[in-house]
């Protein structure tokens, strides 16, 4: 992938995903008819039982669920969209049966011997209304292999057909953003500006190419008529069959010439002037194909303020939000909600006795906030004073300002209350020593130094 489109893709995942978005439950205790303490009870089970199973989320178990959030939303912005499986996976050990496998959306085909299928778009298998009801999927034989065969020309015995939807549960996470009506498939997010990123690679292949070709030939020997070659020149010949002549030399050689001959010094005249404020241009351009901050996409600051540097991030900020928002959605609040479902209906989740059946209040129990990375703070006294401003204005609650930072307010409250226990106890076994006053004698005042 070019340099420059690594980077803005690198951008909106390190921050709209980085380490995870972790969920905080919220049970609507109220909705179920709960005390609160029960409420808290049930939440800090479902969290315990999540922290469980995120580990053994991929399919594989090469991957927490954490790193298939990250794979997911870089695959969806580099190929315009996620694809991943919900499969059951009957092994000991496992609190959770389900797993995911993640799948390359290059398989999400039509088979050869459906092509005037009219109910199948590009391996999507549309019902009445043009919902997806089921995924053709390549699945080639082990023998031939996936990577060197021609999946264009596979038949349907070839293919698995995934449904969309089992019951109420999804059959397959087929995921990307909708940028125009009865959109099929996803576009990536790098094709508005493909032009320019290739443009620009290419630009500098070539001025790289000018630099050690230029470096390379150190000098020009111009010879008059009647001049002679020395024996140590070496002569041979182009395509065309014309002859020339050169010699080798070594990097902090001294020569000295013949008679009849002037050395000519190669000047290296690229790359242009105006090069860097081109390339800074086109940087520009591509930043703003992908919603994209110039600074943030070339990771340079060295031209901004605070207050332009602040403007860029907090635009930044808001495509990041976005795609967190819309991979919480999509992605994370349902699995989420099908890990609930199944440790209920397994027993390893117990709800009161005085609350209603799983099925009856499912958004009651499966509520959850999603909480990311922090945005960090470019002058934290500025920042961190303006938070402390609305908290006592009553203008943002606790949960949102330690959200901001990537904590959890109850997780918080708990580690404040653990310290504060612990720095109490402190204290009391550690009291402070009076000072002794100075001895103050005069007599003993001899003026001495």
């Amino acid at each position: 992938m070019h340099w420059a489109a690594s980077s803005g893709i690198n951008a909106i995942t390190t921050n709209a995903i980085g380490t995870g978005l972790k969920p905080q439950s919220q049970i609507n205790a109220k909705r179920l008819g709960i005390t609160r303490d029960q409420a808290l009870e049930l939440q800090n089970e479902i969290e315990e039982l999540w922290a469980v199973w995120t580990p053994q989320a991929h399919v594989r178990g090469m991957l927490h669920f954490e790193d298939m959030q990250f794979l997911g939303l870089r695959t969806m912005l580099r190929m315009g969209e996620l694809l991943h499986l919900p499969v059951v996976l009957d092994q000991p050990m496992r609190p959770v049966k389900l797993a995911l496998q993640d799948v390359k959306p290059s398989r999400l085909r039509t088979p050869f011997d459906r092509q005037f299928d009219p109910s199948i778009v590009d391996g999507v298998q549309l019902g009445p209304y043009g919902a997806p009801e089921w995924y053709w999927l390549a699945t080639p034989d082990a023998v031939s292999g996936y990577r060197n065969l021609d999946v264009s020309s596979l038949s349907s015995e070839h293919f698995t057909r995934i449904p969309a939807r089992i019951g109420h549960r999804p059959g397959c996470f087929h995921l990307f953003r909708y940028t125009e009506d009865e959109q099929i498939r996803g576009h990536s997010v790098l094709n508005s500006g493909m032009n320019l990123f290739r443009h620009l690679s290419d630009s500098l292949d070539n001025e790289l190419l000018a630099q050690v070709v230029t470096a390379s030939l150190a000098l020009f020997i111009g010879r008059e008529k009647g001049s002679h070659l020395p024996d140590y020149v070496d002569e041979d010949q182009d395509e065309k069959g014309e002859t020339y002549h050169y010699e080798e030399v070594a990097g902090g050689t001294v020569m000295y010439g013949n008679p009849n001959e002037k050395p000519y010094v190669l000047e290296n005249s690229r790359p242009s002037p105006n090069f860097a404020a081109f390339s800074e241009f086109v940087l520009r351009a591509m930043a703003a194909s992908i919603d994209m901050p110039y600074e943030v996409l070339a990771k340079d600051f060295s031209k901004t303020n605070y207050s332009s540097a602040r403007a860029a991030l907090l635009e930044a900020w808001r495509v990041f939000l976005l795609y967190r928002s819309w991979l919480t959605r999509h992605y994370c609040q349902p699995i989420w909600a099908m890990v609930i479902e199944e440790a209920w209906l397994s027993g390893r989740l117990k709800f009161p006795s005085s609350a209603p059946d799983f099925y009856d209040a499912p958004l009651a129990y499966t509520k959850a906030k999603w909480i990311g990375p922090s945005r960090g703070y470019i002058d934290p006294v500025k920042e961190i004073t303006a938070i402390v401003t609305a908290l006592e204005n009553h203008l943002m609650t606790y949960s949102e300002a330690l959200a901001e930072s990537g904590r959890g307010f109850d997780e918080t409250v708990d580690e404040r209350e653990d310290e504060e226990r612990r720095l109490k106890g402190l204290k009391a076994v550690t009291k402070p020593v009076a000072p002794k006053p100075p001895f103050d004698d005069p007599e003993e005042d001899n003026g001495a130094v």
